[in-house]
Protein backbone atom coordinates (compact mmCIF):
# COMPACT_ATOMS: atom_id res chain seq x y z
CA UNK A 1 0.00 0.00 0.00
CA UNK A 2 2.84 2.41 0.93
CA UNK A 3 4.49 1.73 -2.36
CA UNK A 4 1.34 2.87 -4.74
CA UNK A 5 0.77 5.54 -2.06
CA UNK A 6 4.75 6.26 -3.04
CA UNK A 7 4.33 5.87 -6.39
CA UNK A 8 1.21 8.12 -6.86
CA UNK A 9 2.59 10.89 -5.13
CA UNK A 10 5.67 10.61 -7.61
CA UNK A 11 3.55 10.40 -10.91
CA UNK A 12 1.64 13.32 -9.40
CA UNK A 13 5.14 15.85 -9.04
CA UNK A 14 6.25 14.40 -12.44
CA UNK A 15 3.68 14.92 -14.50
CA UNK A 16 2.55 18.61 -13.02
CA UNK A 17 3.47 21.51 -15.08
CA UNK A 18 1.75 24.65 -13.77
CA UNK A 19 2.48 27.77 -15.83
CA UNK A 20 3.34 30.20 -12.83
CA UNK A 21 1.80 33.13 -14.56
CA UNK A 22 2.74 35.79 -17.53
CA UNK A 23 3.42 39.19 -17.85
CA UNK A 24 4.11 41.62 -20.09
CA UNK A 25 7.64 43.03 -20.60
CA UNK A 26 8.01 45.92 -22.34
CA UNK A 27 5.41 44.55 -24.71
CA UNK A 28 7.48 41.23 -25.21
CA UNK A 29 5.17 38.19 -24.04
CA UNK A 30 7.65 36.18 -20.91
CA UNK A 31 5.99 33.31 -19.54
CA UNK A 32 7.17 31.16 -16.16
CA UNK A 33 6.72 27.50 -16.49
CA UNK A 34 7.45 25.17 -13.65
CA UNK A 35 8.22 21.40 -13.41
CA UNK A 36 8.29 19.96 -10.60
CA UNK A 37 10.17 16.17 -10.03
CA UNK A 38 10.05 14.00 -6.75
CA UNK A 39 13.62 13.98 -5.35
CA UNK A 40 14.65 10.44 -4.05
CA UNK A 41 17.99 11.27 -2.48
CA UNK A 42 20.22 14.45 -1.46
CA UNK A 43 23.81 14.53 -1.25
CA UNK A 44 25.68 17.69 -0.27
CA UNK A 45 29.35 17.97 -1.14
CA UNK A 46 31.29 21.11 -0.25
CA UNK A 47 30.98 22.17 -4.36
CA UNK A 48 27.07 21.85 -4.29
CA UNK A 49 24.07 19.05 -4.39
CA UNK A 50 24.04 15.85 -6.59
CA UNK A 51 20.33 15.35 -6.40
CA UNK A 52 18.87 11.80 -7.42
CA UNK A 53 15.29 11.95 -8.57
CA UNK A 54 12.22 10.15 -10.27
CA UNK A 55 11.96 10.47 -13.79
CA UNK A 56 8.81 9.91 -15.80
CA UNK A 57 9.86 6.30 -17.25
CA UNK A 58 10.14 5.88 -13.28
CA UNK A 59 14.16 5.26 -13.59
CA UNK A 60 16.38 7.55 -11.37
CA UNK A 61 17.93 10.76 -13.13
CA UNK A 62 20.94 12.53 -11.75
CA UNK A 63 20.90 15.99 -11.70
CA UNK A 64 24.35 18.40 -10.20
CA UNK A 65 23.41 21.60 -8.57
CA UNK A 66 26.78 23.94 -7.95
CA UNK A 67 27.00 25.74 -4.44
CA UNK A 68 27.33 28.81 -6.48
CA UNK A 69 24.32 28.82 -7.64
CA UNK A 70 22.86 29.02 -4.15
CA UNK A 71 24.62 32.13 -3.24
CA UNK A 72 25.50 34.50 -5.73
CA UNK A 73 22.80 37.55 -5.48
CA UNK A 74 19.42 36.17 -7.44
CA UNK A 75 21.25 33.70 -8.07
CA UNK A 76 19.83 30.61 -9.66
CA UNK A 77 19.01 28.20 -7.07
CA UNK A 78 17.32 28.14 -4.20
CA UNK A 79 16.97 26.03 -1.00
CA UNK A 80 14.49 25.54 1.23
CA UNK A 81 14.44 23.52 4.13
CA UNK A 82 11.01 22.11 5.84
CA UNK A 83 9.58 18.80 7.68
CA UNK A 84 6.83 18.90 5.49
CA UNK A 85 5.87 15.38 4.10
CA UNK A 86 5.74 16.29 0.73
CA UNK A 87 9.65 17.17 0.85
CA UNK A 88 12.05 16.62 -0.76
CA UNK A 89 11.28 17.84 -4.28
CA UNK A 90 12.70 19.98 -7.49
CA UNK A 91 11.14 22.83 -8.84
CA UNK A 92 12.60 23.67 -12.35
CA UNK A 93 10.65 27.01 -13.49
CA UNK A 94 11.74 28.12 -17.41
CA UNK A 95 10.93 31.55 -18.78
CA UNK A 96 10.88 31.53 -22.46
CA UNK A 97 11.95 27.43 -22.96
CA UNK A 98 14.88 28.27 -21.02
CA UNK A 99 15.77 27.70 -17.04
CA UNK A 100 15.24 30.40 -15.41
CA UNK A 101 15.88 29.62 -12.00
CA UNK A 102 15.89 25.75 -9.41
CA UNK A 103 14.09 25.37 -5.95
CA UNK A 104 15.25 22.79 -4.14
CA UNK A 105 12.91 21.78 -1.26
CA UNK A 106 14.39 19.74 1.56
CA UNK A 107 13.72 18.13 4.90
CA UNK A 108 15.11 20.34 7.28
CA UNK A 109 16.03 17.16 9.58
CA UNK A 110 19.55 15.77 8.51
CA UNK A 111 19.12 12.10 9.72
CA UNK A 112 15.85 11.91 7.43
CA UNK A 113 16.25 8.79 5.35
CA UNK A 114 16.15 11.45 1.90
CA UNK A 115 19.83 12.97 2.80
CA UNK A 116 22.96 10.69 2.35
CA UNK A 117 26.76 11.43 2.20
CA UNK A 118 28.90 10.82 -1.47
CA UNK A 119 31.68 8.24 -1.04
CA UNK A 120 35.20 9.32 -0.57
CA UNK A 121 36.08 7.58 -3.71
CA UNK A 122 33.96 9.94 -5.44
CA UNK A 123 34.87 12.71 -6.82
CA UNK A 124 32.48 14.71 -8.54
CA UNK A 125 34.40 18.23 -9.24
CA UNK A 126 33.58 18.01 -12.79
CA UNK A 127 30.27 17.56 -12.60
CA UNK A 128 30.02 20.89 -10.61
CA UNK A 129 31.76 22.74 -12.76
CA UNK A 130 29.46 23.29 -15.38
CA UNK A 131 27.03 26.24 -15.41
CA UNK A 132 24.36 24.81 -17.44
CA UNK A 133 21.64 22.82 -15.95
CA UNK A 134 19.91 19.39 -17.85
CA UNK A 135 17.71 17.75 -16.52
CA UNK A 136 15.12 14.70 -18.17
CA UNK A 137 12.21 14.48 -17.27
Amino acid sequence: MRTIKALAVSSFFLLLAVPAFAQDQGGADSSLLAMTVQVQRVYPHRLGYKVIYSRSDLYPGVVYMPGRWFTEAAGKAEIIYTSHPSAPYLTVFYRNGEVSHLRLVVQSSRTHRTWGALPSSQDPRDAFESDEFRIVY
